[in-house]
């Protein structure tokens, strides 16, 4: 059933009700950051900023959706899927092999911390209830998978093991039923001390030390009917950056050390690490969990050919799934060329303008005679051309830029040429020419994949507005394949409209705006020199990592309160992934870490997209960005200003 004129709006998985749907329009792709083997063995830590695909990836081993993908494992847009989780060992052709529970840690764990008691008994408190709903989750999970309802209740056994671990005294019976009204007791008992106006008592406050939920289901066979229900149970508490910051660091603590035969894993944004977390490497790897998987960072470290893979098959998907339109592919919507006859004027134009310039430059200097002449004789499309001369341009800038001249009459060879003729530089000539000529450089599938920041949803929103005008286009019997212009003149509309939002969608809004805006102007105008240095452009800023450490260990005193502020800025534009950061970059005998606008911010700055070039800072310099911005130094204004 195709639910909507623009699929690409449902971006939440809790917003797709229907699981068929949510299954169809699930990349198998996305799978591939699960292959460590001990997925299943250790605790398994998922983070992301929002939008980074975390509940999706948590709702694909729900039993509905694996009843789903088993039921249709024949069909095109489930097989492969089928396949991974058959690979990864949550299904064969019987069906699933897990009970996959779904448990969501909202607001109501966190008001635990208004309780006026200490610190242990809100840890005890705290633990209690989890188990509690571990054990709910974990009845209706099993009851899902064999599609019964409640009544069922008393089918469901716990079979214990000789090393069964002692379980709470009041727990008499190891069946559905009793589980259940221990459970539900133990919940309604938690909520009504929390809605009590009276002092709380001892007797009140049942509390646990640990989360005997996961031990029971740990140390013991679960049945149905007295047959095995499933090979394994599988755990899965979403959203736990909302806990606070405490119940965060016990829960973490209990899984980690607990060593549960139970798989569990744990979903949370990037927002609920602290800001000394943000600034680390990463996580540290123990005996008893795994580094914990980073969405971005996997995406990011991965060949971009992959993401753009993976959000291509999310794309055409959701293409098929539009309700008023017949696309077969997200890609004929995206023309990709600038080839095209309605380009040849500009360009032809441009070939005289560009070559005029180069020629006025040379001057009578024969030294460049052999290049010119080379770029003269070329071959080539028109575009092609031009792109060629602007990269001899920027060639003999950078020759006249050089400290030490070599002497007039030596001169260069084509070999030299095409020695210095790099991709690079021919890069940062293409991101010229479009801003001379006025010509569209943010179009085609590449570069949307690109303009993601490794975020699917960010992918989602930016590829929905496109995607709409295609449907309108459709609409009033117009072309549906978008030409480069109008790609370019929606992505820029979109973006402007999410930077004007920022200061109310972020902690530290403004002063995040600032930063980001300092980085943004630096990068204009060092990638506007013409001798573009740093190409194809800049498109971050770094500090040493000797700096990195001095910032920790302020922010770790907390005296300066301006460098604390710096970093909780930085640590928040982490978290929204509106900065990405690369750790011990080596350059000029030092280490850096380096902080690389989003991708989707290049375009609000009108900066290229490929990564690799960034300035160094000092802290001192970050710190004056927060008040004063970015104060563009004397000298070279840059080609356009």
């Amino acid at each position: 059933m195709r639910e909507l004129r623009n699929p690409f709006r449902l971006r939440a998985s809790e917003h797709i009700e229907s699981d068929e749907t949510f299954v169809r329009l699930f990349s198998p792709e996305v799978l591939d950051m699960l292959s460590n083997p001990d997925v299943w063995e250790r605790p398994q830590i998922i983070r992301s900023a929002p939008g980074g695909g975390k509940t999706s990836l948590l709702r694909l081993f729900t039993p509905s959706s694996l009843r789903t993908i088993h039921a249709h494992r024949t069909r095109e847009y489930t097989r492969d899927l089928f396949r991974r989780l058959d690979f990864l060992g949550a299904m064969d052709e019987n069906g699933p092999i897990i009970v996959g529970v779904f448990l969501g840690c909202g607001h109501s764990f966190a008001t635990l911390e208004d309780l006026d008691i200490d610190d242990g008994r809100k840890r005890r408190l705290f633990l209690s209830l989890l188990n509690a709903r571990i054990v709910l989750a974990t009845l209706r999970g099993i009851l899902d998978l064999r599609q019964k309802d409640a009544s069922y209740l008393s089918s469901i056994s716990l079979e214990r093991n000789g090393t069964a671990p002692e379980t709470p005294s009041s727990l008499k019976e190891f069946t559905g039923t009793a589980l259940f009204d221990w459970a539900q007791g133990l919940e309604r008992t938690i909520c009504e001390a929390l809605d009590s106006f009276l002092p709380l008592t001892e007797k009140q406050l049942p509390g646990h030390d640990s989360l005997v939920a996961l031990s029971m289901l740990g140390a013991s066979k679960v049945l149905f009917d007295g047959t095995p229900v499933a090979q394994r149970i599988l755990i899965m508490l979403d959203d736990i950056h909302l806990l606070t910051p405490k119940q965060r660091e016990w829960l973490l603590n209990v899984v980690i050390n607990l060593r549960s035969s139970v798989s569990i894993w744990l979903a949370e944004r990037m927002e609920a690490l602290t800001v000394k977390e943000l600034l680390s490497p990463g996580s540290p790897q123990g005996r008893d969990s795994d580094a914990p998987i980073d969405i971005e960072k996997y995406w990011s470290n991965s060949r971009m050919s992959k993401f753009e893979k993976m959000v291509s098959s999310i794309a055409d998907r959701r293409t098929r799934d539009a309700r008023d339109v017949e696309i077969g592919c997200f890609a004929d919507c995206l023309q990709d060329t600038l080839d095209g006859d309605e380009w040849d004027a500009t360009y032809r134009s441009g070939i005289k303008v560009v070559s005029g310039r180069v020629n006025e430059k040379a001057g009578r200097n024969s030294k460049f005679n052999a290049w010119i002449s080379e770029r003269a004789s070329a071959s080539g499309t028109p575009r092609e051309l031009l792109i060629g001369w602007r990269t001899l341009e920027i060639l003999i800038e950078r020759e006249f830029n050089k400290t030490q001249q070599t002497l007039d009459f030596i001169e260069y060879d084509t070999s030299e040429l095409a020695q210095k003729d790099s991709s690079d530089v021919r890069a940062a000539a293409e991101l010229f020419v479009a801003r001379e000529f006025n010509l569209p450089y943010y179009y085609g599938l590449s570069r949307l994949a690109s303009l993601a920041s490794s975020n699917i949803e960010q992918f989602l929103w930016l590829s929905g507005d496109i995607f709409e005008e295609c449907v309108s286009a459709d609409l009033l019997r117009k072309s549906t394949h978008l030409t480069p212009a109008a790609q370019e003149r929606i992505l820029r509309k979109s973006i402007k409209a999410v930077w004007k939002e920022l200061p109310q969608r972020v902690r530290y809004g403004t002063q995040v705006m600032r930063l980001l805006e300092s980085i943004g102007s630096l990068a204009q105008w060092e990638t506007e020199k013409p001798n573009s240095p740093y190409s194809p452009g800049v498109t971050g800023v770094a500090i040493s990592m000797s700096e990195r450490d001095k910032l920790k260990t302020a922010l770790l005193k907390g005296s300066d309160k301006q460098v604390i502020l710096l970093g909780e800025v930085i640590a928040s534009c982490i978290a929204h992934n509106l900065l990405e950061i690369r750790l011990n970059q080596k350059c000029k005998g030092q280490y850096w870490m380096v902080m690389y606008l989003n991708r989707m911010l290049c375009v609000h700055f009108g900066l290229p997209l490929q990564y690799g070039g960034w300035r160094e800072k000092r802290l001192t310099d970050l710190q004056g960005w927060l008040t004063k911005g970015f104060v563009q130094p004397n000298g070279n204004p840059g080609l356009f200003t």
